[in-house]
């Protein structure tokens, strides 16, 4: 802890942080582009029924 005091005072308040994640984390965008779970899950492929 008196380590991220020292950093945090000298590069500026709230520069290192536990890791907690942020609304703009990288990992959103990962998230965001992932491929639907229904390509590897049998029971989540859509239904599609014949006329």
């Amino acid at each position: 802890m008196p380590t991220m005091d020292e950093l945090n005072k000298t590069t500026g308040r709230g520069t290192v942080r536990l890791g907690m994640p942020t609304g703009s984390a990288a990992w959103h965008l990962r998230y965001a582009n992932r491929t639907p779970r229904w390509t590897t899950r049998w029971e989540e492929l859509p239904h599609a029924k014949a006329r």
